[in-house]
């Protein structure tokens, strides 16, 4: 079975893609791996609050214990703490049952090795193929057992209480947790270091996980903060890897201008290494512009997380982010963390002007288009079948326009960005490359 993993785990719409038998047959292949390996057998394994989990939990626990693997259930959580409890308490791997940003009806499995890091293409790749050839393995010893310690999370949440080491009394903070894996954690976490908090959407209510609330729908965060005269507001996707956010006026803060404030509350702390960040090439070329006057190098990568890492791992570099919401502090947890991310802007606000810091910041315009398409156009885009069309409008560009068409990696869509500094020349562009991706 070829393209088993995404750009960030498996995941898709459960009784479709996403099996109780699928979910058997990839866990049997992990402890396979685990055990090809000799990485240990020790695994913790968290979710988010999708109703679904219990089924999926039971797949992944009947997996990896008949394959003798011990099984430590940490409950609900946020990704983000399942990549630190998994390095800090010495399992051998971590599992994340969740579709992060995707509706109620997605769930999925993320991968987690002992280091705390994503699982590379190469470990996918094992993986898949093993799960290929499921059948051909067996396991004779005994089988592995199962505990609880729904407790694990305050380790994490001690920990973000130290990192951040401040006192946010006096500030008033709203969060919008998308009804999912951060809505008991992130609360708890603003009201210990003191701050004020308005909290929506923070219910165990895994049916209305990310629904028209979280980071991909900022109406509800943005009417709050304003309403209720609060500092900032930030919204969490399902599972908190991820963070947007809004001034005190309920404008929302772009992806790009929460790239630049963290990177610069790195800057100002002499905490920069290398004075380098990482970010995909889908993020706005206006950035290296204008993090280059502090004399700050942006190197660019291929779209999602894992690329994120690669690349700091492999450049020494301590801070990569993504325009979605996406902030690795790397220095801190190699993953994206949402939660981390709120409270270090947070940390930031207290000394800092956000909008006087971002007049630094001059972005080109961009127009962003998502395209729902079928598997029958999936197919066609990726034959080459309007690869001549593109060409022949990136080839009509002025300076400094591009146009970027990607698929994405975790849902059935197209994402169209077209940048430069004409807004109606950008539109007109934009509409062109959609109606190209339509006629597929």
């Amino acid at each position: 079975m070829s393209g088993l993993f995404g750009t960030d785990g498996v995941r898709g719409i459960v009784g479709e893609k996403i099996t109780e038998k699928f979910v058997y047959d990839l866990s049997k292949s992990v402890a396979v791996f685990l055990n090809k390996q000799k990485m240990g057998s020790n695994v913790l394994l968290c979710h988010d609050t999708r109703v679904t989990f219990k089924k999926l939990e039971e797949m992944v626990l009947k997996g990896l214990c008949e394959f003798g693997i011990n099984v430590v259930c940490g409950g609900i959580v946020p990704t983000p703490a399942v990549h630190y409890l998994t390095k800090e308490n010495n399992f051998d791997l971590g599992i994340m049952i969740t579709a992060s940003h995707n509706p109620a009806e997605f769930n999925g499995i993320k991968l987690i090795t002992g280091d705390g890091l994503k699982f590379s293409d190469h470990q996918e790749e094992e993986i898949t193929k093993i799960y290929e050839n499921i059948n051909s393995f067996s396991f004779d010893g005994a089988c592995g057992k199962v505990f609880c310690d729904e407790n694990l999370k305050f380790k994490w949440a001690d920990w973000l209480l130290s990192v951040v080491g401040d006192d946010f009394s006096g500030i008033k903070i709203a969060l919008d947790c998308a009804n999912g894996a951060s809505y008991f954690l992130a609360p708890y976490v603003f009201k210990k270091l003191g701050a004020e908090v308005i909290s929506i959407n923070a219910e165990n209510k895994g049916r209305l996980i990310n629904f028209n609330c979280g980071s991909t729908h900022l109406g509800q965060i943005s009417k709050t903060t304003k309403k209720n005269v609060c500092d900032l507001g930030f919204a969490f996707d399902g599972d908190a890897d991820r963070v947007n956010a809004v001034f005190k006026n309920g404008k929302q803060i772009l992806g790009e201008e929460l790239l630049f404030l963290c990177c610069m509350f790195l800057k100002n702390q002499n905490r920069l290494k290398g004075n380098k960040i990482i970010t995909p090439y889908v993020s706005n070329c206006g950035i290296d512009k204008s993090l280059s006057k502090f004399k700050i190098d942006v190197i660019r990568c291929d779209v999602g997380g894992k690329s994120i890492q690669q690349n700091m791992l492999e450049k020494n570099i301590c801070f990569g982010a993504e325009d979605n919401g996406h902030i690795v502090w790397g220095d801190y947890n190699k993953c994206s963390d949402g939660l981390l991310t709120a409270l270090f802007l947070t940390k930031l606000y207290k000394n800092q002007n956000f909008e006087e810091m971002l007049k630094d910041l001059k972005l080109f315009k961009q127009e962003k288009i998502t395209v729902p398409i079928t598997e029958e156009q999936t197919q066609n885009y990726k034959a080459g079948k309007i690869d001549f069309e593109i060409e022949n409008l990136k080839k009509g560009l002025k300076q400094n326009e591009r146009i970027i068409v990607r698929l994405s990696g975790t849902e059935p869509i197209m994402r169209i960005v077209v940048e430069g500094e004409n807004l109606k020349s950008i539109k007109e562009i934009s509409r062109k490359v959609e109606n190209l991706i339509k006629s597929l």
